[in-house]
């Protein structure tokens, strides 16, 4: 019924990825200046380290992947 391939299942499991590496990454706003549109400055410089800073890395690199095989999915 359905015909996969390789490119297919690799997009769709970058994607579950990729989902779940945005959700680990901690927010650099807080929920009520979400809601209220106020400006948190205390943070806003503070660079990521350790796990944070793999989670960022591993976020860009899913990112790319994920773009490069929507291109190929696209083009073929």
């Amino acid at each position: 019924m359905f015909q996969y391939g390789v490119e297919d299942i690799l997009f769709m499991i970058v994607s579950v990825i990729l989902i779940v590496l945005v959700a680990l990454q901690s927010s650099k706003q807080g929920l009520s200046d979400s809601l209220t549109g106020g400006n948190s400055e205390l943070f806003k410089n503070q660079k990521e380290r350790g796990a944070e800073a793999y989670i960022v890395r591993a976020t860009y690199i899913c990112s790319v992947i994920f773009l490069v095989l929507g291109l190929i999915i696209f083009m073929k």
